[in-house]
């Protein structure tokens, strides 16, 4: 259990440092980069809604054919 959770934070540590290192060497504005953030998460929370409302669709069919 101590591994897996070093494990993650290590993971999240670099995905942290990644992405502050992006973020000082992108091109763009802070309102453009914050736009772009924005949209991605937007588009990203839509994708798991959907999925996850597609897994709910599925299992209350399996549940009605029992």
């Amino acid at each position: 259990m101590k591994q897996s959770g070093l494990c993650i934070i290590t993971l999240l540590g670099g995905a942290m440092i990644g992405a502050a290192i992006t973020m000082l060497i992108t091109p763009k504005t802070g309102r453009q980069m914050r736009d772009s953030i924005r949209d991605f998460v937007n588009d990203e929370w839509e994708r798991m809604r959907c999925k996850c409302n597609d897994e709910n669709h599925e299992h209350n069919v399996a549940e009605t054919v029992k």
